[in-house]
């Protein structure tokens, strides 16, 4: 508003206004009111000095407010309010603060000019602590706590209090009164009205018991406002949840030390006290329980524009276009269903699922016992599929004949994934296991595969030799058993070249069965030979 250029004229009286005035309503050089009528609110706080930067205000009335302090000295001055004092006479005493306030403990037929001071000095101006108080009588406020509790329960029995009240006996004692509880020097610290059934209204005199520390007038029938006199109190404790109370709570109240768990850390929330309009929880506020406060949904619902709510009228949560279960077994109650068969009969389709869930799952691991699964295994199991591969080849006809036991593996897609021959010539035992994938080889088919790699130097040349023995060997053999065949009774001589020759066949022949016999070869059982593959000499 203070940044509007337009705006000269400004009444917002007798509206029930509550917080402060607003110091940004004066901004240098851009404010051009004239007139400002904020009186009959409750409107709290200090007039902002801020408010001297007004150059063209006139009139400015905040009588009937319950604004606290001095006014600023340099907004008091002849012009402004000075139509209500153009009767007085030029040689009167003029004090042209009382033009816009009364100040505190004093009181006004108007609340302004001319100003009475209240008797009792600095004590007067704790019960009539506010600017602008206006009496026609002009009477200060001196209340005694009979007095307070007169007031309140005048203000709060419209329709009765439930279990009676001894309240309007002023026969009795104060402290043995319903729901009071004092001190030992007699002094009120506490009320209790909790489901009284109380209609009304809440007194600002109410605010004016110095040591009142409690005060719980919670699930009654409370309308109104909530007055910011509670402040001049030494409450801790307030609860006024469950009523009908309406606006925003005091500012001032909300940052009163120590009430319902403010200030702690410096940290103030307004909702400690009373949760806001539009919003619950289960106790009507966020004080010690520490349950926030929730938003209700249908706002159009007259009773949600309380404060201080412990449920929403309707609707506790926001619409949704979808599926709502809770709502939907809501109206199955309504309409009298039996909500228990939907319950069993959805433990019923969850029970299958996950029975049909576990046996997928076991089966899947049996499933997977049939395939072997470690490096041992596997091993084992292409051992096995060697083994039966050199039975059947030599059942089948000569070793010279046999052909590759591994189907559709090609030696051509070996070297091109090899490389070169120069890459070739380097590879070692360990990239021809590799190269093979783990598996394995007769011990014939070795030797014919180390031949085929052609492999330089000398393990080329002690590869060949190899052979030759065991070619050479094999021939005897096959001499051997034709003589046999032929029903030779000796031996069969092989002249003495020949016999020298075995001889160095049968040593080198040896040679290379220590070096290249493999298990389930022809070799003599009485000595385990290494396998080629052990051996660093094809590559």
């Amino acid at each position: 508003l203070g940044s509007l250029p337009g705006l000269k004229f400004l009444y917002l009286d007798n509206n029930e206004f509550v917080g402060p005035l607003p110091s940004q309503l004066a901004q240098s050089g851009k404010s051009s009111l004239e007139e400002i009528w904020v009186q009959s609110n409750s409107l709290s706080g200090t007039v902002p000095a801020s408010y001297v930067r007004f150059d063209m205000l006139h009139d400015f009335f905040i009588d009937g407010n319950k604004l606290t302090g001095a006014l600023p000295l340099q907004l008091c001055s002849a012009k402004l309010n000075n139509d209500f004092f153009n009767t007085l006479p030029p040689d009167a005493e003029r004090n042209y603060c009382e033009y816009i306030a009364c100040p505190a403990g004093s009181v006004g037929k108007e609340g302004v000019y001319p100003c009475s001071v209240c008797p009792g000095g600095d004590a007067a101006k704790l019960e009539n602590p506010y600017l602008g108080k206006s009496n026609v009588n002009l009477q200060c406020s001196a209340y005694s706590q009979r007095d307070i509790l007169r007031i309140f329960y005048e203000s709060t029995s419209q329709r009765g209090w439930s279990g009676g009240s001894d309240w309007d006996d002023s026969t009795k004692d104060v402290c043995q009164m319903t729901g009071i509880t004092c001190d030992d020097h007699e002094n009120i610290i506490k009320i209790g009205l909790k489901n009284r059934n109380l209609s009304g209204t809440i007194p600002d005199a109410i605010g004016f018991l110095s040591f009142l520390e409690t005060l719980d007038l919670s699930d009654n029938n409370l309308e109104g406002f909530i007055p910011s006199d509670l402040r001049w109190t030494s409450l801790t404790r307030l609860d006024i949840s469950g009523n009908k109370l309406r606006g925003v709570l005091p500012p001032l109240l909300c940052m009163m030390q120590e009430l319902n768990g403010n200030g702690e850390n410096n940290v103030y929330y307004c909702d400690r006290i009373a949760c806001p309009a539009n919003t619950f929880n289960t106790f009507g506020h966020h004080g010690y329980h520490g349950e926030p406060c929730q938003p209700c949904y249908d706002v159009q619902a007259p009773e949600e524009a309380y404060i201080g709510q412990k449920k929403c009228a309707n609707r506790q949560k926001p619409p949704s276009d979808g599926f709502d279960w809770k709502k939907e077994i809501e109206t199955l109650k309504e309409s009298g269903a039996n909500v228990n068969i939907f319950s069993k009969v959805a433990l019923s389709v969850a029970t299958i699922a996950l029975v049909m869930l576990v046996f997928l799952l076991g089966t899947r691991c049996m499933g997977g016992k049939s395939q072997p699964q470690g490096r041992h295994e596997r091993k084992q199991m292409l051992r096995q599929r060697a083994a039966s591969s050199d039975s059947g080849s030599s059942s089948s006809g000569s070793d010279d004949d046999e052909e590759d036991p591994t189907p559709g593996y090609s030696d051509d897609v070996e070297l091109a994934s090899v490389g070169s021959a120069t890459s070739r010539s380097s590879r070692n035992a360990m990239d021809l296991i590799n190269q093979h994938k783990g598996i394995a080889l007769s011990r014939p088919q070795k030797v014919k595969k180390a031949i085929s790699r052609r492999l330089p130097q000398a393990q080329g040349i002690r590869t060949s030799i190899s052979n030759i023995n065991v070619n050479s060997r094999k021939q005897r053999l096959k001499g051997s058993r034709r003589s046999i065949d032929d029903g030779y009774d000796g031996v069969v001589d092989f002249g003495d070249d020949d016999m020298d020759e075995q001889d160095e066949e049968e040593e080198d022949a040896s040679s290379v069965e220590n070096n290249f016999g493999e298990e389930g070869a022809s070799v003599p059982k009485k000595k385990r030979q290494t396998d080629l593959l052990d051996i660093p000499m094809i590559s």
